[in-house]
């Protein structure tokens, strides 16, 4: 054993004079705007110049905010105790409204701080605060109904159907649940009558439609997958804004923002250009496979509803969020935004598909949401808790990693108790960054900050008596946080599978509605990603990153010898274990990169289910002949290895617990990269951490967010020669007490409940 120790120290002076020379710690020390929390500022009243200049400048002073998001709101119920919340006057985009916009901007310049443009009025984003609905129908979004009748064998069928001008019919089938046979009937539906002599047995014939207009929930918005829609609707929003502030873009305007642009409360949401793309991108007569959205068609139900689900994840991500981000991009901004229920295990009926919709966002943005409605009550007197969605975080920190961007946001506490205290606005904070958030939009200030007229709490603002005299020192700790974890390499060796398309495979129109689960909460039995997360991060902490299946086919990740590589310009990232979270089905063409990454002498974890179908039409086969070169010709039952001459390994886990994780990554040979002893978490938290190496340095955080305070030797992989401890709730640095052993650097810490720490190491 090689001993080093170095005076350890967290007094003021030493961490001061320790700053000396360094630029990066100076800069640590007063974290500047940008890396400050910037909250939603929602505008609830008469806007006036005077309360504008005030409110935004007791942000600055009181708050220690770097700036906010402009969200003008309506009058509508408050959240939790029912009475009518005043909206915003002037109108919304009135010239009076811009009158005030521009007085928000010229007090946001004079005092340093930045504006986040929001695209719309209230949210979801979409709308132009009704004028879209009004003016161009045709463009609001759009459903997918079945129309249902029985036919019987050997009689006529005859059924008049003439839709209206909203109305496009998408196909014409008709299902024999019997044979699972289905018929294409385009040739008998002729001027709205549909006559078809049935052939033998007990026949569904259905019209599957596509229309706009239908009222209700959130009926008003946009067709997001529509490209002639959404520009439309940024000619009358984004597009007013550009008429006016082109000066201020980039400078104090550096950031878009949307909001909740997705497919919750219209979960059927559908377009009419995806009958033909399914046409010419898989070859196939989209009429036979309709019916496989509502029923189980044969063997052939699981690649026709991947198809289907995969065209509309790609219309979502190149619609409304491609064009928003390009329409940034083109005036030195940056886009940022995010789907509903972006942390929910599935997200099919949600937003299409969370990897891929944040492929053109320049900033992912998590939401994390305390409780919603349906759910559970948040008022005063109910328990509740911030756990909700955790294990749901790493989806957005992931997508962010894939596409190479250097900025994931979060909005925090949103619709939290309104008696949350800064311990919640803290911890909440902390395990987003865990799991590697870099800036935070909290949910929010308020222009009228009576009780009445907040309509959905908390207030996080100087007014709130519980989050006031916290705000400042909460402020600076998140920006000096938030500066060290923007851009560099994450470090992380395991790479987990994105199991889209065995949820695809599973999830038919109503399906949550049937499982009585909350929206986007049901999942395959056997597909365990969602706990997986939780046991990496909270229980084992293990950091990883999900890929998406198609990543292994286009070159974003490769094989190179016995590791995956995701190929980033900056942050690179190489896992040496692979993880199958379950599930029936499998990209044939992932596993079969797959399969060469195993070949090379590369570690696989397979849980709770073997894949048997592949998520391409025609090549169930091949997925099976792959999985027997591995296993052999019985997939196994029980937990199970397979190895070959190059080292690789491939475990099985039919139970998937801490325990039998902990033991699979064992049987890897995976090391630790950092170990902290006695991590276990309480009722309030969890000890976690995240590593990122940038400039010339490793920095790992460590959060702290039970209700007790850690001290321990956290142990970190590889020898260094310096060592540091940065505090951010202090700005305080200094030379930590450290010793090596056996190729590890074990670091002396301590870390207040509720707190973080940086560890910063020099080779």
């Amino acid at each position: 054993m090689r001993t080093k120790r170095i005076v350890f120290a967290l007094l003021a002076a030493a961490g001061l004079a320790a700053c000396s020379g360094d630029p990066l710690k100076e800069a640590f020390r007063d974290p500047a705007n940008e890396f400050r929390p910037q909250p939603f500022w929602h505008l609830n009243g008469a806007l006036t110049s005077e309360h504008i200049d005030r409110q935004l400048t007791e942000a600055r002073d009181k708050a220690g905010f770097g700036g906010v998001a402009v969200l003008p709101v309506t009058a509508q119920p408050h959240w939790q105790k029912g009475f009518m919340c005043p909206g915003m006057s002037p109108e919304y985009l009135s010239r009076e409204y811009f009158d005030r916009y521009t007085d928000i901007l010229e007090v946001s310049k004079r005092n340093g701080t930045q504006v986040i443009l929001y695209d719309d009025i209230d949210f979801p984003s979409g709308s132009a605060g009704g004028r879209l609905l009004r003016e161009y129908p045709q463009y609001t979004r759009k459903f997918l109904a079945k129309h249902e009748f029985a036919a019987h064998g050997g009689t006529r069928f005859r059924q008049e159907f003439r839709p209206n001008a909203a109305t496009t019919v998408m196909a014409v089938s008709a299902l024999n649940p019997q044979t699972k046979e289905v018929a294409d009937l385009g040739d008998a539906y002729r001027d709205g009558v549909l006559e078809w002599q049935v052939p033998e047995g007990e026949w569904k014939v259905m019209l599957f439609t596509c229309s706009y207009s239908v009222g209700g929930v959130h009926g008003h918005l946009v067709d997001y997958m529509q490209p002639e829609a959404v520009s439309t609707l940024l000619g009358m929003t984004y597009g007013e804004y550009d008429k006016r502030y082109k000066s201020y873009f980039g400078d104090v305007i550096r950031k878009t923002f949307f909001d909740d642009v997705g497919f919750v409360h219209m979960e059927q949401t559908w377009t009419p250009a995806i009958t033909e793309i399914f046409r010419e991108k898989y070859g196939r007569n989209p009429a036979l496979y309709y019916p496989a959205l509502f029923y189980d068609i044969g063997p052939e139900t699981g690649a026709a509803r991947i198809a289907f689900y995969d065209i509309r994840s790609e219309l979502m991500a190149e619609g409304y969020v491609r064009q928003v981000s390009e329409w940034s991009e083109a005036r030195r901004m940056r886009s940022m935004g995010h789907p509903p229920e972006n942390y929910s295990p599935n997200s099919v009926v949600a937003h299409g598909d969370i990897l891929k919709y944040y492929r053109h966002v320049d900033i992912p943005l998590l939401d994390a949401i305390l409780c919603f409605r349906q759910s559970s009550r948040c008022g005063r007197g109910h328990r509740v808790t911030f756990r909700r969605g955790l294990n749901g975080f790493k989806q957005v920190c992931s997508a962010a990693d894939l596409g190479d961007k250097p900025v994931v946001g979060a909005e925090l506490c949103g619709a939290y108790p309104e008696e949350m205290d800064s311990a919640m606005l803290y911890r909440t904070t902390l395990e987003a960054m865990a799991r590697g958030v870099n800036f935070v939009v909290p949910h929010g200030m308020w222009y009228d900050t009576d009780p009445q007229t907040v309509r959905i709490p908390p207030l996080i603002a100087p007014e709130n008596p519980l989050l006031g005299p916290a705000l400042k020192g909460y402020s600076t700790s998140t920006g000096r946080s938030c500066m060290l974890l923007q851009g560099g390499r994450r470090i992380a060796d395991i790479a987990v599978l994105w199991p889209i398309n065995a949820i695809q495979a599973e999830s038919y129109m109503f399906r949550d509605a049937e499982s009585g689960l909350p929206i986007a909460n049901w999942h395959p039995n056997d597909v365990v990603n969602y706990a997986l997360s939780g046991m990496l991060t909270n229980d084992l902490h293990r950091d990883f990153t999900y890929i998406h299946p198609e990543n292994l086919t286009d070159g974003k990740v490769s094989v190179e010898g016995d590791r995956l590589r995701l190929n980033n310009a900056e942050n690179l990232q190489e896992y040496s274990v692979l993880v199958i979270p379950g599930g029936g089905y499998i990209s044939a063409g992932a596993l079969a990169r797959i399969g060469e990454f195993y070949d090379n002498g590369g570690k696989v974890i397979a849980l709770a289910s073997l894949p048997s179908h592949s998520a391409e039409f025609g090549r169930d086969a091949e997925v099976q002949s792959l999985i027997a070169a591995i296993f052999g010709t019985a997939a196994p039952d029980a937990e199970a290895t397979a190895t070959n001459d190059r080292g690789g390994k491939f475990v099985f886990v039919p139970r998937t617990t801490v325990q039998s994780m902990a033991d699979a990554l064992a049987q890897t040979g995976c090391e630790a990269d950092v170990i902290i002893p006695d991590a276990q978490p309480d009722e309030s938290g969890f000890i976690n951490y995240t590593h990122k190496q940038r400039d010339g340095r490793d920095f790992y955080f460590v959060t702290n967010t039970t209700a007790r305070p850690f001290a321990g030797e956290i142990s970190l992989r590889g020898e260094f020669g310096t060592v540091e401890l940065w505090n951010p709730h202090t700005g305080e640095t200094a030379s930590a007490e450290f010793r090596t052993d056996k190729g590890r650097t074990l670091v002396s810490a301590r870390i207040p409940a509720v707190r973080s720490l940086f560890i910063v190491t020099r080779k």
